[in-house]
C-alpha cells in the first residue's frame, strides 16, 4: 500500500459539493483504500473556467490504496459529475 494526497475540486452549486464528497468516500472505501484524514480547502475561484464553473470547493484527503486500485478509482471519478478535476499525488516514500 501506498499513502497519497488526493486533492479534489467540487461544483460549488447547489449542495453539490457534499454530494461530491460523500461519493468521493464512497468510491475509495469500496476499492478499499483507508482515509487518514481530510481537510477542507474552502471555496477558491479556479484558474481557469470549468464546465462553466469559475468557483470550486477543495477538499485535500489523505489516503492510502493498492496503486493497482488507481485506475479503476479514477475511472469512477470521471463518471461523478459533482467532481470538476482531481489530482493524486504519492506522498514520500
Amino acid at each position: 500500500m501506498r499513502t497519497y494526497e488526493l486533492v479534489c475540486a467540487f461544483r460549488v452549486k447547489e449542495g453539490q459539493d457534499v454530494a461530491g464528497i460523500e461519493a468521493v468516500k464512497k468510491i475509495l472505501a469500496d476499492n478499499a483504500a483507508t482515509l487518514k484524514s481530510e481537510e477542507d480547502m474552502g471555496d477558491r475561484e479556479l484558474a481557469y473556467e470549468i464546465e462553466k464553473e469559475t468557483r470550486g470547493r477543495y477538499r485535500l484527503f489523505n489516503v492510502d490504496l493498492d496503486q493497482e486500485k488507481l485506475p479503476k478509482i479514477e475511472e469512477a471519478f470521471k463518471l461523478r459529475t459533482e467532481i470538476l478535476r482531481y489530482l493524486f499525488v504519492v506522498k514520500g516514500e
